[in-house]
């Protein structure tokens, strides 16, 4: 009777000692299952921010001193013509019902390496710096209304955001310029200022 006794005994004690063996490995299996889960979660949630977020459209416009231009033409390069210039970036806009044209002219001074960036306005001509020129109502030849000298500005930001056929398309953004504008008197050699104009940009499309 002892030695049966000894027997069930030993007998459940194994049962509940692999009752809790097989507890404590479901147990395991369930924890490393969150773990897993938490990792896989945490993972997707660093690729997911790192995917840069599409950009806003933006309309190829120019606004002067409260009036509104679609731009209608693509920018093209303008090669520096003397020694020590940067190239230009120009865009020539026909005016509406007219035969003149308003000219912006932009002279980023990239680095080596990318026209990609955010420049500050300067006629320094130091890397990292741009001059903004403005022409109004121009024929493209001597005849023009009023040009600018400058004054200040803010940011200029260039960014190429993809392809087409080939071509890099550049967005180009200039959120506010104040346009310093005027002539020069070629008699008394100096520059006349007729007043100031505001003065804002943005163009996506390519550099021709």
């Amino acid at each position: 009777m002892a030695v049966l006794f000894c027997k069930i005994n030993y007998t459940f004690g194994n049962s509940i000692i692999s009752f809790i063996n097989i507890s404590f490995s479901n147990m395991k299996i369930v924890l490393l299952n969150k773990v897993s889960l938490l990792i896989f979660s945490l993972l997707l949630a660093l690729s997911c921010a790192d995917e840069e977020a599409p950009l806003e459209p933006i309309n190829n416009e120019y606004e002067l001193d409260g009036t509104l231009f679609e731009i209608e033409t693509k920018m093209y390069w303008e090669d520096a013509k003397d020694q020590g210039d940067v190239d230009q970036i120009r865009l020539s806009e026909p005016l509406p019902d007219s035969n003149l044209n308003d000219m912006i002219i932009l002279s980023p001074v990239p680095g080596p390496s990318s026209l990609e960036g955010t420049y500050l306005f300067s006629k320094t001509g130091d890397i990292g710096t741009y001059d903004l020129k403005f022409i109004h109502a121009t024929d493209g030849q001597d005849d023009l209304l009023w040009y600018t000298n400058g004054d200040q500005g803010d940011e200029l930001q260039i960014q190429v955001v993809g392809k087409k056929e080939g071509q890099d398309i550049y967005r180009i953004l200039l959120s506010d310029f104040i346009l310093n504008y005027g002539y020069w008197d070629y008699l008394a050699g100096k520059w006349i200022s007729l007043g100031q104009k505001s003065f804002r940009l943005s163009y996506e499309g390519p550099i021709e």
